[in-house]
């Protein structure tokens, strides 16, 4: 069977299968990202099926083991096997887990982050980012739980497009305020229903992280975002009040790294953190509701 090969954020991806139906998961799964990106340098995968093993299929109780030399990631019986060395993946599924788009999805996600970003290819930030009505690019940064992706999707209600909810990229040699998205899907937490009602009729999938269980979200296309220029970053407070404070750079810094997951920490450069963060910065506090932070986003000078 012939391989796929596809151009996420501009690096060759070359897919081996020994299906044809994970093929077509993963074209329809990975074709959109842009291929013009510039991240470069190429990965190859390698994806093979066995028959169910006891527990399988397991999804969303996984373990993962991230090193120098590469990745493990377990799940059931499967596993993805990242080698850094040779850029090369190696994804082994039960059949029960391989019937699920989402495990195929995020693991090629996972391969193909794993080795750009170890080989200086990408950076990881841990940050929303979403674009004004009137063009203005916002970075949504703060700690895990602060609210991002709640407010993400309130931007999105108010007519702001969408890059991401929760993982931003940059390319390290071009500018420090271009930053790709995955805009074709959010993940909100079950409970923020009770801010929005229309999400009651939305089915909740298994979600490989602390909170198990995410709903899907599609923003419309003409609202979707693969790539957007940062005007401003704003820190997301998860205070009761609703405001907005301009901070200087020296702050900025310090709430970022504050913020900053390990991942950030060993492989973000601080001087490309001062750079993007050489452009106005401001704190919004998360407020009662979020619709009101949106709001109050979408006036932002």
């Amino acid at each position: 069977m012939n391989p796929l090969t596809l151009r996420p954020f501009g690096a060759t991806m070359e897919v081996a299968a020994d299906r044809a139906d994970l093929l077509r998961t993963i074209d329809a799964a990975l074709a959109h990202m842009p291929a013009d990106a510039g991240a470069g340098g190429a990965l190859s995968v390698r994806i093979v099926t066995h028959a169910d093993e006891a527990g399988d299929p397991a999804w969303p109780d996984v373990s993962l083991r991230d090193g120098p030399d590469g990745l493990v990631l377990r799940c059931g019986s499967g596993s993805l096997t990242v080698d850094h060395a040779t850029a090369s993946a190696v994804i082994d599924l039960p059949e029960s887990l391989a019937a699920i788009d989402d495990v195929v999805r995020c693991m090629l996600e996972g391969a193909l982050s794993s080795v750009l970003i170890r080989a200086g290819r990408l950076h990881a930030i841990h940050s929303g980012l979403v674009v004004t009505p009137g063009g203005r690019g916002l970075l949504l940064r703060g700690e895990s739980g602060a609210g991002k992706s709640t407010l993400t999707y309130a931007c999105l209600r108010a007519g702001f497009a969408v890059a991401s909810d929760d993982w931003v990229y940059a390319v390290p040699d071009r500018p420090a305020g271009r930053l790709l998205g995955y805009p074709w899907r959010l993940f909100l937490m079950p409970d923020t229903v009770r801010f929005f009602p229309e999400l009651a009729g939305v089915a909740a999938v298994a979600h490989p992280s602390v909170d198990r269980w995410k709903l899907p979200i599609e923003p419309p296309e003409h609202l979707q975002r693969a790539s957007a220029d940062v005007d401003t970053v704003v820190f997301v407070s998860p205070d009761s009040g609703v405001g907005v404070r301009r901070i200087d750079t020296d702050e900025a810094i310090g709430r970022w790294w504050r913020s900053a997951l390990p991942s950030e920490r060993a492989d973000v450069p601080e001087a490309w953190v001062a750079a993007l963060l050489d452009r106005p910065c401001v704190t919004v506090g998360r407020g009662e509701h979020p619709t009101a932070t949106a709001d109050l986003l979408a006036s932002l000078p």
